[in-house]
C-alpha cells in the first residue's frame, strides 16, 4: 500500500480524499496545498514526498493548472494515479490516462479514450468510441454522445448534451 498525496485541499480535494478512503487502497492520504492548515506540506515541496511508497493525485478544478501540475509531477518521476469510484462503470476496453478520476455513477462506455488529467464527474456519461482529450472536465450529469471528440482543456457544463458533430 502506498501513501497518497492529494495536491489541493479544496472541495474537489476532499471529494478525492473521500473516494480514496473508500477504496481502501492507500496506507495514508494527505494533502499538499499552499493555503490550507490541513496540508502536510506545500505543492512546491512535492519532491520531499516523492518516495517509492508515494503516489499523487492533482485535485485542482482549473483544467490548465491541473494538467500542468500533472506534467510537472511526471517530469520528476512521481507516480500519478487515476481513481475510479466503485459505483462508476468504466468499460474494460476504455483507455484511461494518467491523473484522471471517474466519480460516482459516471459511465465511460466501450472503446472510449480518456486522456491525461480528465475529470468525469458524478453521473456523467461518455458514450462509446469517444475521445476526451487532455485536461477535460465533464461536469455532473453531462452526456457526450457516441463518436465525439472533445478538445483539450474543455469544460462540458453540468447537464449539457454534446451531440455528434
Amino acid at each position: 500500500m502506498k501513501n497518497l498525496y492529494i495536491l489541493g485541499a479544496g472541495g474537489f480535494g476532499h471529494v478525492i480524499k473521500d473516494m480514496a478512503e473508500q477504496s481502501g487502497k492507500y496506507k495514508s492520504i494527505q494533502f499538499l496545498d499552499d493555503n490550507s492548515n490541513e496540508a502536510v506540506g506545500k505543492i512546491s515541496e512535492v519532491n520531499t514526498y516523492n518516495t517509492s511508497d508515494a503516489c499523487f493525485f492533482v485535485a485542482l478544478g482549473n483544467n490548465e493548472t491541473r494538467l500542468c501540475l500533472i506534467n510537472k509531477l511526471l517530469a520528476i518521476n512521481c507516480d500519478v494515479v487515476s481513481l475510479i469510484h466503485p459505483t462508476a462503470y468504466v468499460s474494460t476496453t476504455v483507455k484511461l490516462g494518467i491523473g484522471c478520476c471517474v466519480l460516482p455513477m459516471a459511465v465511460v462506455n466501450t472503446d472510449s479514450i480518456i486522456k491525461d488529467g480528465c475529470i468525469i464527474n458524478c453521473g456523467a456519461v461518455v458514450d462509446h468510441n469517444c475521445i476526451v482529450n487532455e485536461g477535460v472536465h465533464v461536469c455532473m450529469n453531462a452526456v457526450i454522445k457516441a463518436n465525439n471528440e472533445i478538445a483539450s482543456l474543455t469544460k462540458i457544463e453540468a447537464c449539457c448534451v454534446v451531440e455528434r458533430g
